[in-house]
């Protein structure tokens, strides 16, 4: 079943999942509970990145199981970064949220969200790293201390100061945002989020971020190449900067051009 005009799309980029089917299902489950109790109508769109395993099939068994599962089937793997701009760019809600098929961070924490965008705000993240942030089970040392290192160079290198946490994979977006936003975007791997957040800064575009509760899932797809990766687009993401490659003084129609 599609949502044609829904108020919010839950965009889930999607790899080799069959490992954790149990949670695929649980956090789907959730979603749809989440929404049907609080009156909004949704939209998730699973944006598969070529996965290897029986993932295209266990998400075809939850379309059928599941209301409004929409699922964007690539056979090609072209990273994170590529499967959150095609999914966000195809999503139709009002406010798009992309998060992680774990559900690392429930769905019910859009409850802190919602009043953000009602004051005005075109981005809202989720953050592990605020006071009130609540961690129900923490990522192992050698990835909190890397997150943490890694977080700070991303606010030395590309400006973005204030900002505790870029890469919770939490984060919603008003539609002119997206529309804005991820058409100038370049990154194909894990570094999208601080890439997207500095575009929006730049343009112009209200951040406000906000504590999240968060659990380990313990099975993360990200390992040591992965960060490798992220140290990698963050000085490709700076170069952009310095080179224009964003186009940040030209709307998107002129760039389409």
């Amino acid at each position: 079943m599609e949502n044609i005009n829904p108020e919010v799309s839950v965009v889930i980029p999607t790899y080799n999942e069959e490992v954790r089917k149990d949670k695929m299902e649980e956090h789907l489950k959730s979603i749809g509970e989440y929404f049907n109790n609080i009156g909004k109508s949704y939209e998730i769109v699973i944006a598969l990145d070529g996965p290897t395993d029986k993932t295209p099939e266990l998400v075809r068994n939850y379309q059928s199981k599941f209301e409004n599962i929409r699922i964007l089937d690539r056979k090609e793997n072209k990273g994170k970064g590529y499967t959150v701009r095609e999914g966000l760019q195809k999503a139709k809600g009002s406010i798009r949220l992309f998060t992680d098929m774990d559900g690392a961070t429930p769905i019910k924490m859009l409850n802190r969200f919602f009043p953000e965008f009602e004051k005005g705000a075109d981005i809202v993240i989720g953050s592990r790293e605020m006071k009130e942030t609540n961690i129900k089970k923490h990522q192992p040392k050698w990835k909190e201390f890397l997150g943490d290192f890694g977080n700070i160079l991303i606010q030395a290198v590309l400006g973005l100061w204030g900002m505790k946490d870029t890469q919770c994979g939490f984060k919603a977006f008003t539609a002119k945002a997206v529309e804005d936003i991820m058409p100038r975007t370049t990154v194909d791997r894990w570094g999208i989020d601080f890439e997207i957040l500095i575009i929006g800064k730049k343009l112009g575009y209200k951040i406000v971020e906000v504590p999240v509760e968060w659990i380990d899932s313990g099975d993360s797809l990200v390992g040591i190449s992965g960060y490798i990766s992220t140290l990698k687009d963050l000085f490709r993401a700076r170069w952009n900067l310095i080179i224009g490659k964003y186009k940040l003084n030209k709307s998107v129609d002129e760039i389409n051009k």
